[in-house]
């Protein structure tokens, strides 16, 4: 059996005070990595008070076009954290969730936070049925 090290189970954690810092933090990184989709979590540490950005590996074969990202890396995320959204980046067209972002963000109960490179701005899916804080969603929505 393999066990994982810690550095296997995270690619970046960034913690904030607040939510426009965290939304920074990911359209700089989005911008930086612009030649495919950008992925990652974004939470809300409730004892520390303080916003997280998580970076994760886009682990799609099609990684300029879609996303994807490790279960486990989801499920200890929201072990750890309040999730707030999964975030990514479009480097084609705008910050609209696409048909499929909204699909999946539906299916999961999940926000989808999109940046479009191409437009510099956010984009906050909610889902019909919510899973997270919607206090978190409202201060996040607030930088946009």
């Amino acid at each position: 059996m393999v066990f994982l090290e810690q550095m296997d189970l995270v690619m970046e954690v960034n913690i904030f005070k607040n939510s426009k810092q965290a939304l920074d933090k990911i359209e700089s990184h989005c911008l930086a990595h612009s030649f495919i989709e950008i992925c990652g979590f974004l939470g809300y540490d409730t004892q520390k008070r303080k916003y997280i950005v998580q970076l994760e590996n886009n682990r799609s074969p099609d990684p300029q076009n879609f996303f994807a990202i490790d279960p486990l890396k989801y499920l200890l995320f929201k072990q750890k954290y309040t999730l707030a959204a999964v975030f990514h980046s479009h480097i084609i067209g705008d910050e609209q969730a696409s048909e499929f972002d909204i699909k999946m963000s539906e299916n999961s109960c999940i926000p989808f936070l999109v940046y479009g490179l191409n437009t510099n701005k956010f984009c906050i899916y909610q889902p019909k049925s919510i899973e997270c804080d919607k206090k978190i969603i409202k201060r996040i929505k607030a930088n946009i």
